[in-house]
């Protein structure tokens, strides 16, 4: 099993780069897979979608679930 770590809470379209490309930019394919994760602050279990992207030379892996505020959580 993966230990996954909340990474950042981002609103739709706000900027965010995984290695260095920016997620937006990019299709996302959803492997069709459920990863649970504690939240940050209180602990509260969330169920976050695997998908990836195309990177440069292999396929990106991220974990994305809308969490109670009106931002997006990544894994």
């Amino acid at each position: 099993m993966t230990n996954w770590k909340f990474v950042k809470a981002v609103n739709e379209n706000e900027e965010f780069k995984i290695e260095g490309l920016n997620i937006w930019n990019h299709y996302w394919h959803c492997v069709d897979k459920k990863v649970e994760v504690k939240g940050p602050d209180n602990g509260n279990v969330y169920f976050f979608k695997e998908y990836q992207i195309e990177g440069n030379d292999r396929p990106l892996v991220l974990l994305q679930a809308s969490l109670l505020t009106p931002a997006l959580g990544f894994i």
